[in-house]
């Protein structure tokens, strides 16, 4: 099933709200989502943490 770069992004906004992700990495999501939706809907939410974590390593 195909989803809408807006559907990504609500999918990403819920997970970000029941695993306590703080705004600044949410944001960060938001960006990463938008600029490469098709590639975020084939991946889960914990790879986008993941790699939005490794940029701060």
């Amino acid at each position: 099933m195909d989803m809408s770069a807006q559907e990504i992004q609500e999918f990403w906004h819920g997970f970000c709200e029941r695993q306590k992700v703080p705004a600044a990495l949410r944001a960060e999501g938001d960006r990463e989502i938008a600029a490469d939706p098709e590639f975020w809907a084939d991946h889960t939410m914990w790879d986008l943490v993941e790699k939005l974590k490794a940029r701060k390593s």
